[in-house]
């Protein structure tokens, strides 16, 4: 694998599309909707424009992305960190919060949601420093739970 992050351009719209539909297909069909699950192009077009999206590369294929929302204060939304299933369990998503972490070393906290019974999720985020401090409802059948890390500077 030549596993490798870069700044993601309009161009690469569609194959993060496709990308986040693998990445997120179980949890669609697990709960009926999951919000990163078939954006609309002109959406994640304009998350590339005003937010800081990358693209996880192996080679030349995109196998992931990774979404962050600059919030003031130095603190960041981690909107989206995802992997193709074929690419899962395999240490690259510690490597893509250990990039985020080293290019946003600004950050001051970092906060993150993701689905209640995403039981592999909690554990992956519990294991990079990250605690839970918040439950809510998303929906009818989607509870989402909220995770934060706060970092020393």
């Amino acid at each position: 694998m030549d596993i490798r992050i870069e700044r993601a351009n309009i161009e690469d719209a569609k194959d993060l599309i496709l990308v986040q539909n693998d990445a997120f297909l179980e949890d669609f069909k697990a709960y009926g909707e999951c919000p990163s699950y078939n954006v609309i192009i002109d959406t994640m077009e304009n998350y590339i424009l005003k937010d800081f999206v990358y693209k996880i590369m192996d080679g030349n294929s995109i196998i992931g992305d990774i979404h962050i929302k600059e919030n003031p204060d130095n603190k960041y939304y981690l909107r989206v960190i995802c992997i193709i299933q074929n690419y899962q369990g395999l240490g690259i998503g510690q490597k893509a919060i250990t990039f985020i972490e080293n290019e946003f070393n600004n950050a001051q906290q970092w906060n993150l949601i993701t689905p209640f019974k995403s039981i592999r999720n909690h554990h992956f985020y519990e294991k990079m420093g990250y605690t839970k401090i918040e439950e809510y409802r998303h929906s009818a059948v989607l509870i989402m739970f909220k995770y934060q890390k706060n970092v020393l500077q």
